[in-house]
């Protein structure tokens, strides 16, 4: 008699997003500022669809742009740091009565 499993941990049935690895080459003298800086970064998904989502920057050179950018995992929305193409990110401004 086969074994019925009750219970399996949840999988993300959201779209994941798409990140080309960048040439650490490309990344030398990185400028990093002291506080990261609110951004918008249009993102490429598994599904075919593109979207901007907020964002912070953690550093930059001409091309690329370091970002932390939400990032679906099995159980809660995580966050992860990658570097995107400068020409898809752009800055925003949060509110300072929100801090």
């Amino acid at each position: 008699m086969e074994e019925k499993k009750f219970w399996q941990p949840p999988r993300a049935h959201r779209p994941m997003p798409v990140v080309p690895p960048v040439d650490p080459a490309a990344l030398e003298g990185a400028t990093r500022p002291e506080e990261p800086l609110p951004v918008f970064v249009m993102l490429d998904y598994n599904n075919g669809q593109s979207h901007e989502v907020p964002a912070f920057a953690y550093g930059w050179t001409k091309v690329h742009v370091l970002v932390s950018v939400p990032w679906p995992m099995d159980y809660y929305e995580g966050r992860k740091e990658v570097w995107v193409e400068a020409s898809r990110v752009r800055r925003r401004t949060i509110d300072p009565r929100m801090r």
